[in-house]
């Protein structure tokens, strides 16, 4: 037994992705075979026990406990994890209430068939299909939890709407390649709430309304605790999981929390790149480090016995610097885009009971260089000076091809017309604070000018004769002679005309224009349960992953809301799972 009793058997697991091994970057412990429930002196017990309370957490919790299961969420900190942190989008189509109110024509069939090629095939078009076409009802889900939307579209191009809008195009189906294979239709719908001039907090439109949904059914939560290890009976089902906490109500308690506010908050103030950031982060890991002393001098041991299963829900890892420089180390100098709690922690987990994973190298980065629009207008090249993308695509797409293939490096080439069509919409367009500043910054101090294309490029380093040849192929389509090798049409496009001339630096490491973020692989997982795979390919019996813990819908290519969509997507498949195992 536990607690004064035998420990059993270790779960032995390949080198490589056990505990203690070089790679493995985690807290987490070893998972271990009990034998039986009977042999460990449970603390505390439910149906069925979430780890990582976030917006895959709490869809989990409402599924399973609508389904007539006693739920308890763990989690590391007070619930919400990266959801609450977001822009509040929600990705969803194929029709939903909010689109036919705004009189968006869509369907099941063309969301599907603009998201099959995002997708990837990181999941079967089966289940692609399966989202698409329950997408109204997800929505209406949402809804009925709390969640409220608006029907007030934004037609045209942008990363994100000004505050009083609601509906947009979240992802590239604007572009002539996208409309080429499904009609757009704008799919991104934002909680509605009060207007915010910060793209940062509307999550909790999302998240608020579900949480107090799952309290009111019955949901418990246990905050301030760390899973730290997966209890497995002989033939490898989990029972229950190892929680360190700190003993609730403790003035260590008050002491802790106050410390680990203060330093994420330092910690997320300002970008890793931007000058002085060095100080706020050399206050926050001083205050952190306070914290684990506190963690370690009075965290106890608590043990959760999960009747019908366990759900990983803890995030990704893109806060675990240590993993990412080990699986995705190209995308170290961007800016981590999340919740200190997405540590990896939740994968880690699913790896000691055998869990399979995949795509841990793969890392979304966000580019956007729309508003202001005049940017996409330009042309982005590489290190040499040559184009490589559609200057219109999502931000998530630019930044693929921009890390993966250009080795971080890109700019934006503007002209003199170009230039003016910048500062005029920055000074007098609609355009959020957190896009215009850093935008007017990257004008004035995070970009090099020359009167000829040659100066430019010897400024830049690229090669005059391959920029010249660029800019020459670029205006032959924006006079609408010939097609674009990348797919941009001729109407996105502007003469690249008269000097001065201007490249902005929006590479990696640009301090004035920084990349977040984000990891979007995990633990694979069986798509009609959520319940994670081993290594063999059979599924682990009593474990679930959801959420970025897991392999889902957007573990391909991002685009804004589709996470969030996918959170409460494979959530309540692993709630509604668990209640039939």
């Amino acid at each position: 037994m536990l607690g004064g009793w035998g420990w059993g058997d270790k779960m032995e697991l390949p080198e490589a992705e056990s505990p203690g091994s070089p790679h493995w970057f985690s807290e987490v412990e070893t998972a271990h075979i009990a034998g039986s429930e009977d042999a460990v002196a449970w603390d505390d017990a439910a149906d069925f026990v979430v780890v990582g309370y976030g917006g895959a957490g709490v869809a989990a919790a409402i599924e399973a406990a609508e389904s007539g299961l006693s739920v308890l969420a763990i989690d590391r900190f007070h619930g919400g994890g990266a959801t609450v942190m977001n822009g509040g989008v929600f990705y969803a189509g194929g029709g939903t209430r909010m689109q036919r109110e705004a009189g968006v024509e869509d369907s099941p069939a063309e969301m599907f068939s603009y998201l099959q090629p995002e997708v990837g095939g990181v999941v079967s078009d089966r289940t692609l299909w399966r989202f698409c076409a329950e997408s109204p009802a997800m929505l209406e889900w949402m809804m009925a939890h709390g969640v409220e939307f608006n029907a007030r579209l934004f037609p045209g191009k942008t990363s994100y709407p000004t505050a009083d809008y609601y509906l947009y195009h979240s992802d590239s189906s604007l572009t002539a390649s996208a409309e080429a294979r499904a009609k757009p239709a704008a799919r991104g719908h934002r909680a509605f709430m009060p207007p915010s001039k910060s793209a940062v907090g509307y999550g909790v439109g999302l998240y608020d309304p579900l949480k107090r949904a799952a309290a009111a059914l019955g949901v418990r939560v246990m905050t301030k605790a760390f899973a730290r290890q997966l209890l497995l009976d002989s033939a490898g089902r989990v029972l229950g999981v190892k929680v360190l906490q700190i003993p609730p109500g403790t003035a260590e308690a008050d002491e802790h929390d106050r410390l680990e506010q203060k330093g994420i908050g330092l910690l997320l103030r300002v970008p890793p790149a931007f000058p002085g950031s060095g100080f706020f982060i050399g206050r926050a890991n001083k205050m952190l480090a306070r914290a684990r002393e506190i963690e370690a001098r009075y965290r106890v041991a608590r043990y959760i016995r999960a009747r019908r299963g366990v759900c990983l829900s803890a995030g990704g890892f893109i806060f675990n610097r240590d993993m990412v420089g080990h699986y995705a180390p190209r995308y170290l100098k961007g800016m981590p885009l999340g919740s200190p709690g997405d540590d990896g922690s939740g994968i880690r987990l699913g790896q000691t009971a055998g869990g399979a994973v995949e795509r841990l190298h793969h890392v979304s980065a966000w580019r956007f260089i729309n508003p202001p629009a005049a940017w996409a207008r330009g042309m982005i090249v590489n290190g040499r000076g040559e184009r490589f993308v559609d200057e219109t695509l999502y931000g998530a797409s630019i930044g693929l091809k921009m890390v993966e293939e250009q080795g971080g490096r890109a700019y934006v080439i503007l002209d003199a017309a170009l230039r003016r069509a910048v500062w005029q919409e920055l000074r007098h367009g609609r355009i959020l604070p957190f896009q215009r500043y850093p935008a007017m910054l990257a004008m004035l101090f995070g970009s090099k000018s020359g009167r000829t294309l040659p100066e430019l490029a010897a400024k830049c380093g690229f090669d005059a004769s391959v920029l010249a040849e660029t800019v020459a192929a670029y205006n032959r389509v924006a006079a609408d002679v010939g097609a674009d090798a990348f797919g941009k049409g001729a109407r996105d496009m502007a003469v690249i005309g008269e000097g001065p001339y201007q490249a902005l630096d929006i590479s990696i490491d640009a301090k004035l224009e920084p990349l977040p973020t984000l990891t979007l692989g995990g633990l694979r997982v069986d798509e009609d349960t959520g319940a994670v795979l081993g290594v063999d390919g059979e599924p682990i019996g009593g474990l679930y992953a959801a959420g970025r813990t897991a392999i889902g819908i957007c573990s391909n290519i991002y685009v804004s809301g589709l996470s969030a969509a996918d959170c409460t997507f494979s959530g309540r498949r692993a709630g509604r799972a668990a209640s039939l195992y």
